[in-house]
């Protein structure tokens, strides 16, 4: 695993990889940021959305949870990425990957799809940010 890594960093242009002490290999790749995490017998490839993690899971409106849910369905039948939430409640975009048929060419592909679906949240996230959120008050006189 850690050649094909190397070679992925080389044909990106960058050093090795390095793992932090957890094991997770810290990436940016257009302005994203991807973490690649060995478990096994796969790797784990997962970013965080950015606007889940300001606000909460619990506050994303039903609406847009059953939005982002249609469209990971639309998802599965190209690529092996899902919505998932981490252990403080934080929405992620995730995919796992099988080591023993993973090679420089298809981990190309995946991060390439990995972040065309980065693209495609985005906007829908941060524009579920910056809605205002409307609470009824009773005013009393």
């Amino acid at each position: 695993m850690h050649t094909l890594l190397n070679r992925l960093a080389a044909n990106l242009g960058q050093g090795p990889f390095i793992a932090d002490a957890q094991g997770k290999y810290h990436l940016r790749l257009d302005g994203y940021p991807l973490f690649l995490t060995p478990r096994n017998g796969e790797l784990l490839l997962s970013t965080p959305l950015a606007s889940s993690q300001t606000n909460g899971a619990e506050s994303h409106d039903p609406a847009l949870q059953k939005r982002l849910l249609q469209q990971v369905v639309a998802w599965g039948r190209h690529a092996p990425h899902a919505l998932v939430l981490d252990d403080l409640g934080n929405l992620q975009l995730e995919a796992r990957l099988a080591l023993e048929w993973l090679d420089e060419q298809l981990l190309a592909e995946r991060l390439s799809q990995h972040i065309a679906l980065l693209e495609r949240l985005e906007p829908q996230l941060t524009e579920a940010a910056l809605a205002p959120q409307w609470r009824q008050m009773i005013w009393h006189p």
